[in-house]
């Protein structure tokens, strides 16, 4: 075996799945999903064939074309058969997928791009997005389920399809969806904002995403987090990482999209807020990681490690860092006509570290004389030509950050046109363990574990839990349970 990969089990000596056919049957009385799926391979194959999967039931693998179990040599296209076990790691009350494995077997890395089609039959009360094209609404059609489940459930009473189909190849980890009684709100002419459907839930969502077609547009203010999963669309979607070892390659970069986007619409002081507390959490890291420097590293080896147990700003963070050393090396217009090169070179494509550096290097003749690229990819720590960022505000806040630790809050004259990015620094910069009495009185004069912004309310979470404040520790369980970005979590578990 060949493995491409060091989270899945995907052999380099095997083709690569190009189209997936997914039928789903969702059985919420049970928390069930019972499914097929018919994969395409890009040549014919004869032999094992290895797939990742986690928690799934699998009960058959057929022939599409007989029904038939194959034979090895005639096993082209394999079908799976499976049902997801109840309470396993990715069905809870609302089902939530982690990871494609968890949901049918693949090839589960992003080296191998898929198209799929997807039928799922819901009960005709709820409701189901996806991420791929919506296609209709309809009956269930006997014959169609594949194998997933009998017609007499697939065309039961009360039972709908929705149908989607993504149409460009994707990294399996994109596959995304979710099913329950969800309503939306439009919030511009091509953006719509989805979640449960209660008033108070719908009415608050679509006023904290109310900027995202703006945007879009690039002409006025949005959420922080819109901005880094518009950029997206290009690093990490369109050009993806090879393997978690090179995930710098979609968050370093995207990140760096994300505060060009923000200094456009925002302005530059924003866009340095922004970096500021990046380079914070950057700082951070090393601390965390001082007796493992290995995850200090952009290209990583992560070999018999779980990615969720080593996630970390690092890959935002110092792959920002790096971008924005060579931006300052060649300036702004040159780097703007490299980026545009490289997505216009590698769309659809995975790539690793070392592709995107003989890249750099035939495009930008003579880089490694001035940046010492492999320092920066394969060296521990940050970097010394790192920079961290300046201005009056954000030297201001970290003035005032500081103070705190000889027992001095910020007035109110002084934070009154402070919005969340100034708050989030401030938290960030304050000592990671004060006074339990501090944290009270500066949540008394600023309420700010009732803060609306999550950025803020979990730093000031973390700052309460880390000065063993007991008053917060039923809002930091309700925050937790109420809010799943792993961001928060690893932070959470790690304080």
């Amino acid at each position: 075996m060949a493995p491409i990969d060091p989270h899945s089990y995907t052999d380099s000596t095997h083709p690569l799945t190009t189209h997936i056919s997914l039928s789903f049957y969702f059985d919420f009385a049970s928390s069930t999903i019972l499914s097929s799926a018919v994969l395409s391979l890009a040549a014919p194959y004869s032999g094992a064939f290895t797939l990742d999967s986690r928690s799934l039931s699998i009960s058959e693998v057929l022939d599409p074309a007989t029904l038939t179990p194959p034979l090895h040599s005639a096993a082209r296209f394999p079908r799976r058969h499976f049902g997801s076990i109840p309470h396993c790691h990715p069905l809870q009350p609302l089902p939530v997928a982690i990871h494609a494995r968890s949901i049918f077997p693949c090839q589960d890395t992003p080296a191998a791009r898929i198209k799929y089609a997807a039928k799922l039959n819901i009960p005709r009360y709820l409701s189901a997005v996806m991420g791929a094209k919506h296609v209709c609404r309809r009956d269930p059609i006997p014959g169609e389920c594949g194998g997933a489940c009998d017609d007499s459930l697939w065309c039961g009473e009360g039972r709908v399809v929705e149908e989607f189909v993504m149409e460009q190849p994707i990294p399996p980890y994109l596959f995304a969806f979710a099913v329950g009684e969800l309503g939306f709100r439009e919030v511009g002419p091509r953006t719509k904002v989805y979640s449960e459907a209660v008033p108070g839930v719908l009415d608050a969502a679509a006023t904290e995403f109310a900027g995202t077609e703006e945007m879009i547009k690039g002409d006025a203010t949005g959420a922080q987090v819109v901005a880094h999963e518009l950029a997206h669309s290009w690093t990490g979607n369109l050009i993806t990482n090879k393997s978690n070892d090179h995930f710098w390659l979609n968050e370093g970069f995207t990140t760096y999209a994300e505060r060009r986007i923000v200094e456009a619409v925002q302005g530059k002081e924003r866009a340095v807020l922004n970096i500021g507390i990046g380079w914070k959490g950057l700082v951070e890291e090393m601390e965390r990681f001082k007796d493992n420097m290995e995850f200090t590293k952009l290209k990583t080896n992560q070999q018999g490690v779980d990615p969720d147990d080593v996630y970390s700003q690092v890959p935002y963070e110092k792959g920002f860092q790096f971008l924005w050393r060579i931006e300052r090396q060649i300036g702004r217009p040159a780097f703007d006509e490299f980026l545009k090169k490289y997505i216009a070179t590698f769309k659809f494509q995975s790539i690793d570290t070392d592709t995107f550096l003989d890249f750099l290097k035939a495009n930008v003749p003579g880089i490694e004389n001035h940046i010492d690229l492999k320092v920066w990819t394969e060296g521990t720590g940050i970097p010394p030509d790192a920079m961290e960022p300046a201005s009056d505000i954000y030297t201001k806040i970290v003035s005032l950050a500081n103070e705190f630790k000889v027992g001095r809050m910020p007035n109110e004259d002084e934070v009154a046109d402070w919005g969340g990015q100034e708050w989030e620094l401030y938290l960030e910069n304050l000592p990671k363990s004060v006074e339990a009495s501090q944290v009270l009185a500066l949540d008394a004069r600023y309420k700010l574990s009732e803060s609306k912004d999550y950025e803020v309310k979990v730093a000031f979470l973390q700052l309460a839990i880390s000065s063993r404040c007991s008053n917060y520790y039923n809002e930091v369980e309700k925050t937790l349970k109420e809010v799943g970005r792993m961001k928060y979590l690893a932070h959470s578990i790690l304080d």
